[in-house]
């Protein structure tokens, strides 16, 4: 022990001990005993002194010697009696209760009325007035909700969600023993933190929103339903708050609990999506998504597929900085427009205008990758098809011819003899350049660009070339077994990021530009980059900077935009993005 010790003339008799339940009755004079009450609030002083019988060598009665101590005025002069008692007796005093039993009475009293008036309250015709804490949100206000509960849990209105509503206060209480956390589990009540579902969550909530328990495989223990959905806080749920995300991602011990996968399957990490959509899969990471971070803008990890220095796998052939820069376009009316492209050229709101809907060759590419191959018949085009089709197209090339003649004579040719000698005499052009059918097939799909090698004495009369670029231009193209051409279906992902949520509506042009967020794309010359913002400033090189988390902290904090956990991410893994 570190307290130090009384003095030796330290008289523990005479102690005043405030905590006890009776003070001296002259404590209001100034002049308190210092015996004090007995714990039954009994006086205890008789006298100034207790004398002290003094025997000396040789005497064989002695005297009596009075005791009074020094801060009492030291020994009287009167002295002691013959018979021992002390010469100045005192008017014993009426004890009085001490403050702390007052305030012990009035807490008792308090209590004992406050327990009354819960049980007159809860138990009388006042007590749905008096314990509904308010009107419930919407969906779970609705007459349909209402029918539901009435069907699977025999009871609507409150009894539809609190099984005990309608019985009587025993119920009550013996329902509030069996929750978890119970009364009794002060340090989980007091941290509003549970590690696992209540018995509303798995009575009501789970019926209803089944598979709703826990956002990943990993999580050793799900919260409850009610940590993050607040009811009866207005006609619409509240939203999740950050400190409940923060109770897992803030807190380490519990991010390590989380590291064993309890699956392989990468697909067991993201959230599925709307039959017919494609996304980009991030593998995970050893170790699970543990970082220990407090907010997105205090040590929020940067996308996975940065983290891991992931690349895009699309074998389709693309290089942004080339389409930025001074490109030749065909436009419709058969005009040489010489211009860069613009982001919007090509990617276009979806119906929501959240997410961008998917690229198409005929409305984003054709316009500058004609299909059309001869430059003496601009209108003769070969489909944008699977190889099976190409080579049907190249085999009815005379068909093609024929039909190429007949248009015109719709235009005004009505001469039958110098249409099929004109039909006739393209489809001995062709045989003759290019030979047999398999070599224009070859050519068509082998090779990057076959337009040096088409048609070369009509470039040199004309001046003019094909536009068509080889298959193989864009695609990836290989043989088969049977030594048959084969072209790779490009997969251009529809969601980058699965696990959370954008919505390119709520940033609009040109208040928001697409390369301040997107700023990469300038230099980007393969498919290969992924030209998605880094999260993390510190993942930026200098001159990225402000493509990167300052573009959404300016707006996410200081001007007033929703920066909670909620803005991005969704807990379940149920909801399509």
């Amino acid at each position: 022990m570190n307290d130090p010790l009384p003095a030796p003339e330290f008289d523990r008799s005479q102690y005043e001990r405030p905590n006890q339940a009776w003070v001296c009755g002259r404590t209001c004079e100034g002049k308190p005993c210092r015996l004090g009450p007995s714990p039954g609030g009994h006086c205890r002083s008789t006298a100034e002194c207790r004398p002290l019988l003094e025997v000396r060598p040789g005497e064989t009665k002695g005297r009596w010697k009075c005791t009074r101590s020094r801060e009492a005025g030291g020994p009287c002069a009167t002295g002691p009696g013959p018979d021992g008692q002390c010469g100045c007796p005192i008017i014993p005093c009426v004890p009085q209760s001490s403050l702390r039993r007052l305030r012990g009475r009035l807490t008792l009293a308090t209590i004992s009325f406050t327990i009354g008036l819960l049980v007159l309250l809860c138990a009388g015709p006042w007590r749905w007035a008096f314990i509904s804490p308010g009107p419930v949100s919407q969906p779970h206000g609705s007459p349909g909700f209402q029918h539901d509960a009435l069907t699977h849990f025999g009871s609507s209105g409150c009894a539809g969600c609190h099984e005990a509503a309608e019985g009587g206060l025993g119920q009550w209480l013996q329902t509030a023993f069996r929750a978890r956390p119970g009364p009794f589990d002060w340090k989980q009540l007091a941290l509003a933190k549970t590690d696992h579902h209540s018995r509303m969550d798995e009575r009501n909530c789970l019926a209803c929103h089944a598979d709703h328990d826990r956002h990943q495989p990993t999580v050793v223990a799900a919260h409850s339903c009610t940590d993050c959905h607040r009811e009866h806080q207005g006609r619409q749920l509240a939203a999740p708050r950050d400190e409940t995300c923060a109770s897992c991602h803030n807190d380490g011990p519990a991010l390590r609990r989380f590291t064993r996968p309890s699956t392989d399957d990468p697909l067991d990490f993201h959230p599925p999506l709307v039959p017919g959509l494609s996304a980009f899969i991030t593998p995970r990471r050893a170790g699970g998504r543990t970082n220990q971070f407090a907010h997105y803008w205090d040590g929020h990890p940067d996308f996975g597929l940065h983290v891991a220095g992931l690349k895009d796998g699309n074998t389709l052939k693309f290089n942004h900085q080339l389409h930025f820069g001074t490109t030749v376009r065909m436009a419709d009316a058969g005009v040489d427009e010489t211009r860069g492209l613009n982001c919007r050229d090509c990617h276009q709101p979806d119906s929501t205008g959240a997410y961008m809907a998917r690229i198409r060759f005929d409305l984003h590419c054709q316009s500058c990758h004609s299909l059309q191959f001869d430059p003496v018949n601009p209108e003769m085009k070969l489909p944008h098809a699977s190889p099976a089709a190409v080579r049907a197209g190249v085999a009815s090339l005379a068909t093609l011819q024929v039909q190429y003649a007949n248009l015109a004579r719709i235009r005004g040719e009505t001469d039958r003899a110098r249409i099929d000698d004109f039909a006739r005499a393209n489809a001995d052009r062709v045989r003759r350049l290019l030979g047999t059918g398999e070599q224009l097939l070859d050519l068509i799909l082998f090779t990057g660009d076959p337009r040096p090698r088409m048609f070369p004495e009509d470039q040199g009369s004309t001046g003019k070339r094909a536009h068509y670029a080889g298959c193989a231009y864009c695609h990836e193209v290989t043989r088969d077994a049977q030594g048959q051409a084969q072209v790779t279906r490009p997969r251009i992902p529809d969601r980058w990021l699965p696990g959370g949520r954008f919505n390119h509506a709520k940033h609009p042009s040109p208040r928001i530009t697409c390369l301040e967020c997107h700023g990469t794309v300038l230099q980007s010359t393969r498919t290969s980059d992924i030209n998605l913002p880094h999260q993390t400033a510190t993942m930026l090189s200098a001159a990225d900077r402000n493509a990167g988390l300052k573009a959404c902290i300016d707006c996410h904090t200081e001007n007033g935009a929703p920066a909670n956990c909620a803005t991005c991410h969704s807990y379940h893994m149920l909801k399509p993005l």
